[in-house]
């Protein structure tokens, strides 16, 4: 009997290969878009919560916590982040060029 090795990743890997050059730059266009939108939400959701003075005004920790959370954004988005990039590109899609 012989055993096939099959990889369902190698199926994503050469479908984004046939990408277009139109078609990859609105892919990663729907990326950064998600990132920012991700970096806004962590944003919020940091301001939603109080804020103590027991160390002070700790401006070093608010921007490293910046910093992480645009850091944070770009990962998760790069990851699959919540879905939106892939519905930006899906719809978008459609009106760029397949062979350029």
């Amino acid at each position: 009997m012989m055993r096939i090795a099959w990889d369902p990743g190698q199926l994503i890997t050469d479908k984004a290969k046939q990408l277009s050059t139109s078609q990859k730059a609105l892919k990663e266009a729907a990326v950064q878009f998600e990132s920012l939108f991700l970096q806004q939400l962590l944003k919020v959701m940091r301001e939603a919560v109080p804020e103590s003075d027991l160390f002070g005004k700790r401006n070093a920790e608010k921007l490293f916590q910046s910093m992480h959370d645009e850091q944070l954004a770009v990962e998760m988005a790069n990851a699959g982040g919540i879905g939106l990039s892939d519905i930006i590109y899906r719809q978008m899609v459609m009106y760029v060029p397949a062979n350029d």
